[in-house]
């Protein structure tokens, strides 16, 4: 269904383009039925169209109308929509078929039933009827580029760009073949053929513009000479250009059979000068993209647009030869000598100069896949050009005007020494001392550690422990100043990754010292306003990932919940810290306190495409929590409004909503011609369309569904088609768009990330994803064949025995009579396996408080799932009329009894648990009670903390056993 915006939006462009076409009389007769539609009264506008089908039954404004409010009705059949499309189809002869503006309205309807199909079926019947309606075609090359039908647009603007006049079409059919052949991962068979045809188009309209101006300048007295007509006209028309010529030369690079794929006919343009445009049959796809971007014109393009400019960069140095490397290295040296600040500027000439310098180095006139002519031949002295880099970045270090504040010229030199490292050219300056060096000028910087942290990875023993002395001098300092108190928090953060192994208790003196000079460097930010950062938040984010650590180490509990008690403290005078509020996120999570949790997530506010980058945060494994005080019919109050369920349903609708508007943008690209920005609009639908988080959402709600019984029958057909389609997509077709990289990992490296070791288990992947879905199948479609997959290393050791425990309860949901019992028993065996798991799980020390909450959720979710794979086998066999259909359902209802006994008793263990987890409050103190040595953290704060995270556990628990008993009553 559209939302109320879009149908607001499409009414109001409806009406506007009505008032050019319709009389005066017809367009008062559409009035109030659009009003209503604008103020989503779809029953008063069906009653307003209904009078005036009345009077003109075949009127096609009035038909396209009442489709669209059939289709924004919340009582309509989608049967009832179709009826009313078929009908305005054929109205009046199928004269709607010639009107644009009743066919978006139609299609836009179809697409909101699901039919995008007919949709696209309606305009091509258009088209057809009407091939000269200029605006009919329009119309279908958009719905084409909506739903995502990259060869229909690509055919339907070459056509367009042939049948009409408008020069956009010309570009349009250019854009849509770009946009067929862009996807390298999975290549277009049609590849080649199509970009042929765009290089025909594109050399025969340059071809007559440079033959225009060539009679034009020639009539002038001008001679031979070009004239400024015969150039690209926009930054666009030069973009596209250019994209053509870049993706020519990666289906050549992937081309195995045909290395060089060179044109069929010349290729003309103006930016290939004569001698290689008349070679070109000669010349490989990659050295006509590098002579493009060599020519005048890519000069002129590329001065005013920064990001032409670095494509220019990086296509010379993937498909340059030696001598296209040397010219592209003094201009990036000239550039730099001229004030140049920009790190690209500085990476590219390091990269082409290590390119030089390593073919120089292995004897190769050219490492790029094209071939080096002898004209453009290396000279001899390429093997200096990585000096001349380093000499040229050491002179702007160290005497440029801009030495004391561009860190840009120092790194320069720490990654020239990190290549020659790389290389094993021992004959450079060494890594180490550059490293140093910069820590001591630029420790100050707030990104210093993010700046060094590639080169620590790959530092050598010797160097490292050389830097260590040093840091540990810096980490000793004071912390009198906000740049000092940056000095030592970087000097720490580098210390520590570079730490080697080390011990709990090691790590909880770490934790201890951050703490102390968290609250030592605090007075630095006493005047700053609420909205702005503490100064000292990064002592606090240290601090919390040594415990993480120590934690890891020992399994001693209470080092989480020191982390949590510093983070909430830190949090209260920091409230825009993200990093250290989604650190103890994860950490509530891992302890069981997951309403405190999502309290924190939804502080971020998390809008648009954030659901797809950050919704993991809370919704990994949320099916944990799903039940949460009053969703499952116990004791109201605050807990109930903070349940994972809303911000599951808020993600899943996004999901929708997010991909039609990614479509949206696309068509609204081409439309208003903004060429430049469609492929990357494009790009990211294609990313939100194969979302994993997407797929792992749709997921996760399908499980809270079924656990907290809010799966109804109307619901379990597109359940079964979410599943089918989860089955069938393979691993490597999802986008993994979740973003980790939010929470900053201050962790030895070497060793887990911090993200590790605060997730619930092992990260969800599509391994995981395609295992539970297969299992899910299972019960929605007993009767199915379902092919068993290995469990994958992702599934919990509980989420693994659902796995198995589908696959047997399928086995006996289809057993015969005979063979039954002993299926049945098999099945559920899983329940008392959970309840043996929990009772070794709750007596271990080591076992995380979520992990005891996910034991029990899932043996409940088996429980859920198998009434559901009951009620599906049921219809099943009445469908069929099978003939032991009454003996069957007898066998269901005793089975389904049958695993009701060992999770009635799981649920008695699991609420005495809950009881003694109230009780935990005074623990909680006592296991954090050393950190009452600082004065902020007095016994008060930490027993309001206790309390919270002991009620939000102990919520948890009630609320799923609540839910169980009452499930299991009957």
């Amino acid at each position: 269904m559209p939302s109320a915006g879009e149908t607001t939006a499409l009414v109001r462009s409806f009406y506007a383009q009505r008032r050019a076409r319709l009389s005066p009389t017809d367009l008062r007769a559409i009035a109030p039925i659009c009003s209503a539609l604008e103020a989503h009264n779809s029953k008063r506008a069906l009653l307003l169209v209904d009078q005036l089908l009345k009077k003109s039954p075949a009127d096609p404004s009035a038909l396209a109308l009442k489709a669209l409010a059939l289709s924004v009705s919340s009582s309509a059949a989608r049967v009832d929509v179709l009826k009313v499309v078929d009908t305005a189809k054929a109205a009046n002869g199928g004269a709607a078929l010639g009107d644009a503006d009743v066919l978006m309205l139609l299609t836009h309807v179809l697409r909101s039933v699901g039919q995008g199909d007919d949709a696209l079926e309606l305009l091509a019947e258009a088209v057809k009827k009407h091939p000269d309606n200029e605006d009919l075609s329009t119309e279908a090359f958009l719905q084409h580029v909506r739903a995502n039908d990259r060869k229909g647009a690509q055919q339907t603007a070459l056509r367009m760009s042939k049948h009409f006049a408008d020069d956009r079409y010309f570009w349009w059919s250019i854009l849509s073949t770009i946009l067929a052949v862009r996807d390298l991962a999975n290549p277009n068979p049609d590849g080649p053929l199509l970009l042929s045809i765009a290089e025909r188009q594109l050399s025969t309209r340059y071809a007559s513009s440079s033959s225009s101006s060539s009679s034009s300048s020639t009539a002038g007295g001008e001679g031979g000479k070009d004239v400024e007509g015969a150039g690209y006209k926009t930054a666009d028309e030069f973009h596209l250009v250019t994209r053509v010529l870049e993706l020519r030369a990666q289906y050549s690079a992937a081309a195995a059979s045909s290395p060089t794929s060179a044109s069929s006919s010349p290729l003309v343009l103006p930016s290939l000068p004569r001698s290689t445009t008349t070679t070109t049959t000669s010349s490989s796809p990659a050295s006509t993209l590098v002579a493009h971007f060599s020519s005048p014109e890519a000069d002129k393009w590329c001065a005013t647009n920064l990001g032409l400019e670095l494509w220019r960069r990086e296509a010379t140095l993937a498909y340059g030869d030696a001598g296209a490397w040397e010219r592209e290295v003094a201009r990036l040296a000239g550039a730099l000598e001229k004030g140049d600040t920009n790190w690209h500027t500085m990476l590219y000439l390091i990269r082409l100069s290590v390119a030089l310098a390593s073919s120089t180095r292995t004897s190769s006139s050219s490492a790029s896949p094209s071939s080096t002519s002898p004209s453009s031949a290396p000279s001899s002295d390429a093997p200096d050009h990585l000096s001349r880099a380093r000499t040229l970045f050491r002179h702007l270090a160290t005497e440029g005007p801009k030495a004391k504040v561009e860190r840009g010229y120092l790194l320069g030199l720490v990654e020239l020494a990190r290549e020659a490292h790389a290389h094993g050219w021992s004959d450079y300056e060494p890594l180490g001392p550059l490293v140093e060096e910069y820590v001591t000028r630029f420790g100050t910087k707030a990104c210093c550690f993010d700046d060094v942290r590639p080169y620590l990875e790959v530092l050598g023993d010797e160097d490292a422990a050389a830097l260590r002395d040093v840091l540990r001098e810096v980490a000793g300092g004071a912390v009198q100043t906000i740049p000092a108190a940056t000095k030592v928090i970087n000097a720490h953060k580098m210390l520590r990754f570079l730490s080697g192994e080390t011990t709990a208790e090691g790590e909880k003196a770490a934790a201890d010292e951050f703490v102390r000079r968290y609250f030592e460097a605090m007075p630095l930010g006493k005047d700053l306003p609420t909205t702005e950062l503490q100064p000292a938040d990064d002592f606090a984010l240290l601090a919390g990932q040594a415990l993480v650590s120590a934690f890891h180490l020992s399994h001693d509990r209470t080092y989480l919940e020191r982390a949590i008690v510093l983070a909430e403290h830190a949090l209260q005078h920091s409230k825009y810290k993200y990093q250290l509020r989604l650190l103890a996120i994860n950490v509530l999570r891992l302890v069981g306190a997951h309403s405190l949790a999502l309290a924190h997530y939804r502080t971020f506010g998390v809008k648009n495409i954030q659901h797809d980058t950050l919704s993991h945060v809370v919704l990994a494994r949320a099916a944990t929590f799903a039940v949460e005080q009053g969703s499952g019919g116990g004791k109201g109050g605050a807990q109930a409004q903070a349940g994972v369920w809303e911000d599951a349903l808020a993600t899943e609708a996004w999901y929708v909503g997010g991909t039609r508007e990614a479509g949206d943008m696309v068509v609204k690209a081409f439309s208003y011609g903004a060429y430049v920005k469609v492929e990357d609009f494009a790009a990211f639908r294609d990313k939100l369309d194969a979302s994993l988080e997407g797929a792992l959402v749709t997921l996760e709600a399908l499980r809270m569904r079924v656990v907290r019984g809010q799966l109804d029958p109307d619901d379990v057909d597109e359940a079964v088609e979410d599943v089918d389609k989860l089955v069938k997509t393979a691993a490597g077709q999802y986008s993994d768009n979740r973003d980790f990289k939010t929470l900053p990992d201050y962790q030895p490296k070497g060793g887990n990330t911090i993200w590790q070791q605060t997730e619930l288990a092992v990260r969800q992947d599509a391994t995981w994803l395609r295992a539970v879905a297969g299992a899910y199948a299972r019960f929605l479609s007993p009767s199915s064949d379902i092919i068993g997959v290995e469990p994958p290393s992702s599934l919990t050791r509980s989420e693994t025995a659902l796995v198995a425990f589908a696959q047997n309860a399928q086995a006996a949901l289809v057993a015969s009579l005979d063979e039954a019992p002993k299926k049945e028993q098999a099945a559920v065996a899983f329940f008392k396996e959970q309840g043996e798991l929990f009772a070794t799980a709750l007596d271990d020390s080591a076992t995380l408080p979520w992990e005891l909450v996910q034991i029990v959720q899932v043996a409940f979710e088996g429980f859920a799932l198998l009434e559901l794979g009951i009620n599906q086998r049921l219809d099943e066999l009445a469908s069929t009329k099978a003939p032991d259909q009454a003996k069957h359902q007898k066998r269901l209802r005793a089975f389904r009894n049958l695993a009701r006994e060992p999770l009635k008793a799981l649920c008695v263990k699991l609420t005495a648990h809950g009881k003694k987890v109230g009780k935990e409050r005074a623990k909680f103190v006592a296991g954090v009670q050393d950190l009452t040595q600082f004065e902020a953290l007095d016994e008060n704060r930490i027993t309001n903390v206790a309390h919270a995270v002991t009620e939000s556990r102990r919520s948890a628990i009630e609320a799923l056993g609540f839910a169980i008993h009452r499930r299991t009553a009957k």
